[in-house]
């Protein structure tokens, strides 16, 4: 009866393990579907098990949500950084545009995170390495390759991708076949040297870190009112 006993818990635990692993799952398609305003019972309902169960693994749908937007930066990331080894420095910046720009529209919570400031300060603060890192490589060297204009910035990208990112089929006109290419088009064809000044200048990186400390206090002081904000995640 001794083996009987102790075989017990091993195979509870490896059932709690594929529970939370089919839990893990559904969040990445149901985030990506539906968007952060998901819920944890949306999440256990598609994974196939009870919400009693998806509790006992996560204190929250913000656990979830966190790892499946960790899961998304990471993605841009290796994007980036595989576009920036590009040997063609503009074709590395196409490719790039062009695969964060699917991998964006394809998943309605990164589109969230992006336009609502979501989990804030440590979403922003890695989308901001990113952009200083990879993205900064990538549009030095086209610029010394004379394929894009010397007055474009990399922190420029923290305005051109979530506004990309907006463009989608669920954001126009019903109907319009991948409307993110054409404005994708329109965005490179802009950033092609034509001898015309860019109005204005680029975001500095002090004001980018300072724009992401202003949201963070703002959430702060809005949850100390007592109104209703996004949670951090």
């Amino acid at each position: 009866m001794e083996p009987k006993a102790s075989a017990e818990p091993r195979r509870l635990r490896a059932d709690a393990a594929r529970n939370r692993q089919r839990l893990i799952d559904a969040a990445e398609e149901v985030f990506a579907e539906r968007g952060l305003d998901a819920t944890l019972d949306d999440i256990a309902k598609h994974a196939g098990v009870n919400v009693a169960t998806a509790y006992r693994h996560f204190d929250n749908k913000h656990e979830l949500a966190r790892a499946f937007l960790q899961h998304q930066l990471d993605r841009a990331n290796a994007l980036a950084r595989e576009a920036a080894e590009a040997a063609d420095p503009w074709t590395g910046l196409t490719q790039f545009l062009e695969q964060a720009v699917r991998l964006m529209t394809s998943s309605r919570g990164f589109v969230d995170a992006l336009s609502n400031a979501y989990g804030a300060e440590w979403f922003s603060e890695q989308m901001h390495d990113l952009l200083t890192g990879p993205i900064r490589l990538l549009v030095t060297r086209a610029q010394e390759a004379g394929a894009v204009r010397a007055d474009l910035d990399a922190t420029d990208f923290a305005l051109i991708l979530p506004m990309l990112a907006s463009v989608s089929e669920r954001g126009l006109v019903a109907g319009l076949p991948e409307p993110f290419c054409r404005y994708l088009s329109v965005v490179l064809a802009g950033l092609r040297p034509d001898g015309t000044p860019l109005p204005g200048r680029a975001p500095s990186d002090a004001e980018l870190r300072a724009d992401m400390a202003a949201k963070a206090d703002k959430h702060a002081r809005a949850r100390a009112r007592g109104q209703a904000v996004p949670e951090k995640c």
